[in-house]
């Protein structure tokens, strides 16, 4: 007669070797000295990014869980080494990130400050040819006007364009003698 074998099915049984074994496996897992030496390095850049005073908290969550991994891998727990220097990693790349957008913020807010002034010197100085512009225009003064003795033509003026002078022989010849006294004629008699 042959004997028949029973199985013994215990359901611990099974899940404790599963455990046994993930247990040594992370136990024989290398020290994660590259992923920590990456997250040192990415922490050292988010500093010189400014994330110091734009993203503090960040900053130092990076540092507080990249002191973590150096923990768990100085007790010999390198797979929990492993996961809190890739958060370090993480971390200090968004304080980064934030000291980035910080900076470019900056930027942008200068850019519309040029801009604001650029745009109110264009409109000035599109007010003052206009100005210009209607004073070459205006129909000359009444002829029993005491002003001056002629009109003055002025150049046009062209925005973008060096001003030039109007050339000497269109200026109007200064007042004669003869017509000064003609002015005073009244207080003779």
């Amino acid at each position: 007669m042959t004997r028949a074998r029973r199985k013994i099915h215990h359901p611990g049984l099974g899940l404790g070797v599963v455990l046994a074994v993930l247990a040594t496996a992370c136990a024989t897992l290398p020290p994660p000295v590259e992923l920590m030496d990456r997250a040192q390095s990415e922490i050292r850049a988010a500093r010189s990014a400014g994330a110091a005073s734009t993203a503090p908290e960040v900053l130092a969550e990076a540092e507080r869980r990249l002191a973590a991994a150096q923990q768990f891998s100085a007790d010999g727990d390198n797979g929990n080494a492993t996961d809190k220097a890739e958060e370090a990693e993480a971390a200090a790349a968004t304080a980064r990130a934030r000291a980035e957008v910080a900076r470019l913020d900056r930027q942008i807010d200068q850019q519309t400050s040029v801009n604001a002034n650029l745009q109110a010197d264009l409109e000035r100085r599109e007010a003052a040819a206009a100005a210009a512009q209607q004073a070459v225009t205006a129909p000359p003064p009444a002829s029993g006007s005491s002003s001056g003795s002629g009109s003055v033509t002025l150049p046009s003026i062209q925005l973008g364009q060096p001003a030039t002078p109007a050339p000497a022989a269109s200026a109007a010849p200064p007042a004669s003698a003869a017509s000064a006294g003609t002015h005073d004629s009244g207080d003779q008699s």
